[in-house]
Parts: C-alpha cells; structure tokens; sequence
C-alpha cells in the first residue's frame, strides 16, 4: 500500500477516534499523547519493519477509551470495542482486525503478553511507555493526580527515597514509579529514545526536590510549572 494510501486509512481512524480523545486532556490523555504517540509508533514501525497501517491505528485507538468522568478504568475494554467497530467501518482495517486488537490489549509496558508479542503491538507498546517517561510522562501524571484528587506528595518524603511508592496515595510516587518503565522497552530506538527522556525525570525529580524543601512546591500547579519551565528551557 501506498504511503499517501496509508495516511488515508490513518486520517479515517482519527477523525472516527478524536472526540473520544478530547474531553480526557481533563486528565493528561488528550489529543496530544495520541498524537505524539502515533508519530513515534510510525518511526518505530518503520525501524521495525513493522506494518504501520496497524501501528498507526492501534496508536490512535490505544487510550480511546479513556474517559473524563471515570478516567483509565475499564478503558482498554472500551478502547477494544471503538477498534471492533472501526474495523466493521474501515475495509482496510479488516484483514487486520486480530492483530489491532493485540496491540490495544497490550499496550501498557505492565500487561504481560502470554508469548511472543507481535512487532507491530511492540511498537505500540514502546510508544506509548516512551511517552509516560521523562517531561511529557510527568506531566500527563500531574495532571491525572490533579484529576483524581490525589495529594502532589507525601509530607516528609516527597519522591520516596525512603518508601515503597504508593501510586494510588501520592502523585509524586507514581512519578518516581515512571523509573522502572525504560526497562520494559524492547526496541533499540525506543530505549535510545528514552535515555534522553530518564535524563529529564532525573533533572526534574531533583528541582522538585530543590524547589520543595524551599517551599516553592506546594501543589500540583507548582508542580506543573516546573514541568513548563524545563521545558521552555529545552526549547530556548
């Protein structure tokens, strides 16, 4: 298939997906991940020589049914029942259908896939980790403990240094979390990727730090202007 083809099928898909995207940016899974999402599967795909229809598809599909009231629950059950009708909808979707949901199935690093997991649900899967880790990564996790009602972090022990993190108790404990995620990688793009990325969680993690112990991190939104400020400074 043609490549002028291929960004077809994908425009089909995202003008099918999109509304179900925009009203969870309330909690960091906006249109922005699935779009930075879908370009790194399609690098990955392409590295992979993996097929980008269904890469492309599954990265527009993968948190689709996320939702703003009840946020990650259930949403894999309900991102595989927005695929199952996109691929009724979609002819080029069909011949494709089992391996698309694979790679929704599976595209959290954490899921255990019983078996060889198929490259193009690897590349979903490695596009969707290399975006929870480093600045894009905190952020989206700032913003959901925001949503969710959670404390920013723990009084004495901000980034648990000394605890076991608690990632339903504390935001920052799921930010520290994000650690363990360059390790369940398994492209060598993704994970040249993502040594760029564990240097901005590093840098981040130690201002927050620095900021917190002089009481300038009081909330979420303390937290999330360090985040755009690092950023900026990247960008400068």
């Amino acid at each position: 298939m043609l490549a002028a083809e291929i960004d077809t099928v994908h425009q089909r898909v995202w003008q099918a997906v999109g509304h179900y995207w925009e009203p969870n940016a309330i909690h960091g899974h906006g249109p922005d991940h699935a779009e930075r999402v879908f370009r790194m599967g399609l690098r990955l795909a392409e590295a992979e020589g993996a097929d980008p229809i269904v890469v492309g598809a599954g990265c527009y599909i993968h948190d689709a049914g996320m939702r703003a009231d009840i946020g990650r629950i259930g949403h894999i059950e309900r991102s595989l029942e927005i695929a199952t009708a996109l691929c009724e909808e979609i002819p080029e979707l069909a011949p494709v259908r089992e391996l698309l949901m694979t790679t929704i199935r599976y595209h959290e690093a954490e899921i255990v896939f019983p078996g060889q997991l198929p490259k193009e649900a690897v590349c979903v899967r490695d596009a969707d980790t290399l975006d929870r880790i480093g600045f894009t990564g905190i952020r989206m996790t700032l913003q959901y403990g925001i949503w969710i009602g959670r404390p920013v972090c723990h009084p004495t022990d901000p980034l648990c240094r000394e605890r076991e993190p608690d990632l339903n108790g504390f935001t920052m404990d799921y930010v520290r979390y994000l650690e363990s995620l360059p390790q369940l990688l398994a492209t060598p793009l993704a994970r040249r990727n993502a040594s760029e990325k564990q240097k901005e969680h590093h840098f981040y993690c130690n201002e927050f730090l620095s900021g917190f112990r002089q009481g300038l991190i009081r909330d979420h939104e303390d937290a999330l202007k360090l985040v755009a400020a690092q950023v900026e400074g990247l960008s400068a």
